[in-house]
């Protein structure tokens, strides 16, 4: 049973940085981001990091493109408007990108903790490139 324990500490640990990173790899200089849903812009702090595909499919839950910036009213309240978002990720990355997500999310696949750590680690640091990036 600990060891499960563990494992949730490093998949949330590793949630929480890749929701940063893609939160900042969408945004501006002036930590502002649009909505992939709706277009509403807000600052990052006032957004969510959407999945197009549910975040319980794991084959999916780090791929960077099933994943955007988009509004806590879009992303919690609206059912992440799936269709949407969708057509969205299709014009980001090109036609097909949305099935090609839904297809590979229905992929079998079990993570380790050591792999959460290392996805931790992978997007502690992206994160800390974009704040620098941005920062110029």
């Amino acid at each position: 049973m600990r060891k499960s324990k563990t494992k949730s500490k490093a998949m949330a640990k590793a949630d929480r940085y890749f929701s940063q990173y893609i939160r900042l790899r969408d945004s501006d200089h002036n930590s502002m981001a649009i909505c992939i849903t709706c277009g509403v812009q807000k600052h990052i702090s006032e957004m969510d990091a959407g999945h197009f595909i549910d975040r319980s499919h794991k084959a999916t839950r780090y791929d960077e493109r099933n994943v955007n910036a988009q509004c806590r009213t879009c992303n919690r309240f609206q059912s992440g408007r799936q269709y949407e978002h969708g057509l969205a990720i299709d014009l980001k990355y090109g036609t097909g990108t949305a099935e090609q997500l839904l297809q590979d999310s229905r992929k079998i696949t079990k993570t380790t903790q050591g792999e959460f750590e290392a996805k931790a680690e992978e997007y502690k640091q992206l994160a800390e490139e974009q704040r620098e990036y941005k920062r110029c």
